[in-house]
């Protein structure tokens, strides 16, 4: 299961969760599905909470975070139409004014380009990731391993 930055590829979840059909064990589908819900919910919580000492942008922009629910994935969306700015938020700016000044209510860079801040990008959303998504991801494979040998026992 390599991560590459915020995504973690479960190697064979999807023929997993086809498996649990075919055998038909009631249940596990579900909470399968409610596994990667969670993760992604916990991940979404952990980003409003460190948004939370930052500027009111971007509080404004985390309350937008919210988890979604597939079989075989977990996803965090950001944004919305009466938030475009989020984006902005989490990543800052890197088009100056003609005063030389960061563009009003942005923070400076810190997006794929960025070269000289060793933490990487992001203010809040990228930065939970990098906090919390190893213990995340060794959470939830404990649980689809609970599920495997629930599933099938030998």
């Amino acid at each position: 299961m390599p991560t590459e930055g915020i995504y973690a590829n479960v190697e064979g979840l999807a023929q997993f969760t086809r498996a649990l059909s075919r055998a038909g064990v009631d249940g596990t589908k579900q909470e399968v599905k409610q596994a990667n819900f969670d993760v992604a919910d916990k991940l979404t919580r952990a980003a409003k909470e460190k948004a939370a000492g930052l500027t009111r942008q971007q509080r404004a922009a985390a309350e937008s975070l919210r988890a979604t629910k597939t079989q075989n994935y977990a996803s965090v969306r950001m944004g919305s139409a009466r938030k475009p700015y989020a984006l902005g938020a989490e990543f800052g700016a890197k088009k100056l004014t003609r005063n030389g000044q960061i563009a009003r209510g942005f923070r400076p860079w810190r997006g794929n380009q960025f070269n000289g801040w060793e933490g990487g990008p992001g203010y809040f959303l990228h930065p939970s990731i990098r906090e919390k998504g190893p213990a995340l991801i060794r959470e939830y494979m404990n649980h689809i391993d609970r599920l495997m040998s629930e599933a099938f026992p030998e």
